[in-house]
């Protein structure tokens, strides 16, 4: 077992996605795009954030529930991100990033149902 939330790899990645998110936000936000902005920073940080709690309650099944909402938030950051590409946005990258999250924290979650 990890000493740590910050030595599961879920949420290494999850944090390393949150900030490509946050700095391409920074850069290439637009009135137009406001809403999706908003919420793909909102929830590229719940992933980050529930991981962080469910671990720190322990094994069982808050922390599941926990590691679940995590992985739903991977979903939906991943989903508003191909939104934004699809609009014109240049997310490959965060794509990309966001998607090994939505496995990692599956994987985690699907453990911790043991």
């Amino acid at each position: 077992m990890p000493s740590s939330h910050r030595d599961l790899v879920a949420w290494q990645v999850a944090r390393q996605s949150f900030l490509s998110i946050q700095r391409h936000a920074e850069s290439h936000w637009s009135p137009a795009r406001n809403a999706l902005y908003d919420q793909v920073r909102r929830s590229s940080l719940s992933v980050m954030l529930n991981l962080g709690e469910g671990y720190a309650l322990g094994p069982g099944r808050r922390c599941r529930w926990h590691f679940r909402v995590a992985h739903g938030s991977a979903v939906e950051t991943t989903d508003v991100l191909e939104v934004l590409g699809e609009l014109g946005g240049a997310v490959e990258a965060e794509v990309e990033l966001s998607r090994r999250v939505q496995a990692l924290t599956y994987r985690l979650w699907q453990r911790s149902r043991g």
